[in-house]
């Protein structure tokens, strides 16, 4: 039933399976770049990939009208709460930014959350929503999680861990 969910999504998002993945959780062979500028839902602002230089990055690409998507957005504010160091964003595929605010509202959700993340969703390889993406500080692809798990929150834990914001270091010479 879930397979046959997601590929109904993925036909009526236009979604293909550029770069899936060959099993849950693991990590794509083309490993996508992280780039993007997209309108934030709470404000309209764009956020891009070049603001979070220098930062760990979860990019969760979800949809408001899917069941498991919002039960994943409460994975995602624990994952937020309990790991500092990593930018945590729900990239709503919607096209407008209305759903999406409400189920953030309804939940209490203060992770960052984006709207309009079709082209995202395309150039990551997404065939089904969930779908995270795991990215370093150098924004290189380090784990994707495919669709729902009850588990997920642990499974970010666990994949982030040690992953910590870059600092840039000065030198000074001493005269």
């Amino acid at each position: 039933m879930k397979k046959m969910f997601l590929s109904t999504l993925v036909a009526a998002l236009g979604l293909s399976a550029q770069a899936k993945p060959s099993a849950a959780g693991k990590t794509p062979a083309a490993k996508p770049a992280l780039n993007f500028a997209l309108p934030q839902v709470r404000t309209d602002r764009l956020l891009t990939s070049a603001e979070l230089s220098g930062t760990p990055v979860l990019i969760a690409v979800v949809s408001s009208g899917c069941g498991y998507c919002q039960r994943t957005l409460p994975q995602l504010e624990a994952a937020r709460r309990s790991l500092p160091d990593v930018q945590i964003i729900a990239a709503f595929i919607d096209a407008k930014p209305t759903r999406a605010l409400a189920l953030l509202n309804k939940h209490n959700l203060r992770l960052d959350a984006v709207y309009n993340a079709l082209p995202l969703a395309k150039s990551l390889g997404v065939d089904g929503v969930p779908m995270l993406f795991l990215f370093d500080a150098k924004h290189q692809l380090i784990k994707t999680f495919d669709g729902y798990d009850e588990n997920r929150t642990e499974d970010i834990k666990q994949a982030a861990k040690g992953l910590e914001k870059e600092v840039n270091m000065v030198s000074v010479e001493a005269k």
